[in-house]
């Protein structure tokens, strides 16, 4: 593959049933993307009139004997269809090394000699896909086994890390993506969207559909779609006034809360928008405790604090340098005291008749009053 390549291209490419060898594993954050990759090759398969036999099977419910006994064996009914077969390990909630020599040892150590047996005679209109969803580092015992298959048996099997790809990458994928539904967008948007819904390909599938049918018959996707689209709301919400506490204006945060009230929304989303103002102000404090008093690397607490934002992409540095800057316009007290300040609004705000707006448009005057004040100096 081209070093250059993007990865939808060279992924499309090899996850054909031109290219599909005898036995594949796919390994990589982005494996579970897999799924929606062999969904097109089936409706693709269809429409040229090509049968194709597309099955699952986990690792958690069968073993493998069963699985390759089912690959060696035609199926009567279908013998002239091409059958891909995918074999699933489970997907670990967790990024823990030792996941993989977990699942080495429990799903693969006990058959080695049954899937190196099938490797050396695999049947022909079979496609055996085996999918790992998760970082493999090397000299872990599972990426081991099948590199060691790989040597043995190279025209049999192919190896395929999904990883995550770069962020020009994911953003030229979102315009090929919305370009299949006949939409577009700007690079503004499509940042927007990367920035809120992180890397993951399988997420970033779904809401590109969800906000495709949302703008009906407009070809644009606006943020306005992304802010008006239900199942974002609150969401979009958080981090549009957490971006506007961090590196807007004073203008900006009080748009934002406008734009929210404007639609007349419940008491306890309310409640819940003014909760994202406390999480940040509560972020910010505990991060000023780590870079002050314990002396953790800025960087090491802004990424625990945004995991869905990779380090080297552009959008990194420049959230970095923002959340950054933020943190050091306010002392330990002043923070203490917009604490203090954010348990006052929030009793009135579930106590009192007092206008939701004006209480919450108060404190964030009071924020930028003190965010901003060493600016002006």
């Amino acid at each position: 593959m081209a070093g250059k390549e993007p990865f939808f291209i060279s992924w499309e490419r090899e996850i054909s049933l031109d290219n599909l060898a005898p036995v594949s594993f796919f390994y990589g954050e982005q494996a579970a993307y897999l799924r929606i990759l062999l969904s097109e090759l089936k409706a693709k398969a269809g429409q040229s009139g090509i049968s194709l036999q597309l099955k699952p099977y986990f690792l958690f419910e069968v073993d493998w004997p069963e699985i390759l006994d089912e690959a060696l064996s035609p199926d009567l009914f279908l013998f002239s269809a091409r059958r891909l077969m995918v074999v699933y390990f489970p997907e670990y909630e967790d990024d823990d090394s030792q996941n993989a020599d977990k699942a080495f040892k429990q799903f693969v150590s006990p058959y080695q000699k049954e899937i190196e047996r099938y490797l050396s005679s695999p049947p022909a209109g079979v496609s055996l896909l085996i999918v790992f969803s998760g970082k493999l580092r090397k000299g872990n015992k599972l990426l081991n086994f099948f590199f060691r298959l790989k040597e043995a048996f190279p025209q049999s099997l192919a190896l395929l890390e999904m990883k995550t790809p770069r962020e020009t990458e994911i953003m030229a994928w979102i315009h090929q993506e919305l370009g299949k539904r006949g939409k577009k967008t700007s690079p503004q948007v499509s940042s927007k969207l990367l920035e809120v819904v992180g890397p993951d390909l399988v997420s970033l599938s779904q809401e590109l559909e969800k906000l495709s049918l949302f703008s009906g018959e407009n070809k644009m996707i606006t943020e306005e779609d992304i802010f008006s689209v239900c199942a974002w709301q609150k969401t979009y919400d958080r981090f549009a006034i957490e971006e506007a506490l961090e590196s807007g204006s004073l203008e900006d945060a009080l748009s934002i809360t406008r734009r929210f009230l404007a639609e007349q929304p419940e008491a306890s989303e309310i409640i819940n928008y003014f909760a994202s103002l406390s999480r940040y102000l509560l972020s910010l404090v505990q991060a000023k405790v780590e870079v002050e008093r314990l002396k953790v690397p800025v960087k090491e607490v802004f990424k625990k604090l945004h995991p869905q934002i990779n380090e080297g992409w552009s959008l990194f540095d420049r959230k970095l340098q923002a959340f950054s800057a933020c943190l050091g316009s306010f002392s330990q007290e002043e923070l203490d005291d917009l604490i203090r300040e954010l348990s006052r609004v929030d009793l009135k705000l579930k106590s009192s008749d007092l206008e939701p707006g004006m209480m919450i448009e108060t404190f964030l005057v009071r924020f930028f009053q003190l965010r901003d004040r060493k600016k002006k100096i």
